[in-house]
């Protein structure tokens, strides 16, 4: 099923119910694809991984980021307040 933004909002009813009949619903905004719509049941088989994703992985081969919690800590630090 393709649907609009505009069929998004006022028409979620019968998205809601394509969706329980395991369909697909691409939704579009200004003509192109925005979002695709899939069952709980089959996210994990019908959908590409983040992995498929070009940006996935951008970064892994910074030697600063090997711990990223401490990278997040150190960034946020000079934002404390005393």
């Amino acid at each position: 099923m393709n649907a609009t933004m505009l069929d998004f909002r006022t028409r979620m009813s019968e998205i809601q119910e394509a969706v329980s009949r395991r369909e697909r619903v691409t939704v579009s905004a200004h003509g192109r694809p925005w979002a695709v719509i899939v069952s709980w049941q089959d996210a994990k088989t019908g959908m590409p991984s983040a992995h498929d994703c070009a940006a996935a992985g951008m970064w892994a081969g910074r030697e600063d980021m090997g711990d990223p919690t401490e990278w997040v800590r150190s960034r946020r630090a000079s934002r404390r307040f005393a």
